[in-house]
């Protein structure tokens, strides 16, 4: 396996440095360990600024709401296909930020489940309905090519959908949602969609027996 660059390396140290501080800091009960702890946490953020070239204060708004043991964000995504006479059609959403289109889906909540999340995400980011009828893919969004990187570790969930009903409307977020055939694809927003993502989708649509794939 190819090493990766240093500068990659560092930045991972860097982020475990900071999660090893912030285990310390929930589970600690001792004064000076806690102190030990946040001077920890502040290095690691210093390093994570430098690496980043951020001020250590943003880094600081992007972990304030983290407490506890520190775990990823979760992301969930859909792959509503539309077959016909003509070439099978995936369904996608333009994103407000960058115009570029990606599969509907967004975070999860808290307060939902896996499937509550996807096809309420579904729903109001396109304006269709649908039922999520099987998880197909659970990718560390950190071991792929999406850009621009985070620092946060991210776990992307994939949901084969079944389209049940609605009609396209934007949201806040989207300006538009549209079934695309496969072979002819829009520019993608890279931070959240790769085209190896539809194509995986895509294959699971097409043969529903084959075991979920995971990082």
């Amino acid at each position: 396996m190819t090493e990766p660059p240093a500068e990659q390396r560092w930045l991972a140290w860097a982020q475990r440095l900071r999660a090893i501080a912030q285990t310390g800091i929930a589970y600690s009960q001792d004064g000076y360990d806690l102190e030990r702890f946040e001077e920890v946490s502040d290095i690691a953020e210093e390093m994570l600024a430098a690496l980043t070239a951020s001020l250590p204060g943003r880094l600081r708004d992007i972990y304030l709401p983290e407490r506890g043991y520190p775990t990823p964000k979760v992301d969930v995504r859909a792959g509503v296909f539309r077959d016909g006479d003509g070439p099978a059609c995936v369904l996608l959403v333009q994103e407000a930020s960058d115009g570029r289109w990606s599969l509907p889906g967004g975070w999860a909540d808290e307060h939902e489940s896996p499937r509550q999340s996807i096809e309420r995400e579904v729903q109001e980011e396109s304006g269709y309905r649908v039922r999520a009828v099987k998880l197909a893919l659970v990718r560390d969004r950190s071991l792929h090519p999406y850009q621009p990187p985070r620092l946060e570790r991210i776990y992307k969930l994939f949901f084969v959908c079944e389209l049940t009903g609605g009609a396209p409307a934007p949201s806040l977020e989207t300006t538009g949602a549209a079934f695309f055939p496969l072979d002819s694809l829009p520019e993608l927003s890279p931070g959240r969609t790769l085209p190896d993502d539809v194509t995986a989708l895509a294959m699971h649509h097409r043969q529903p027996g084959l075991p979920t794939s995971f990082d």
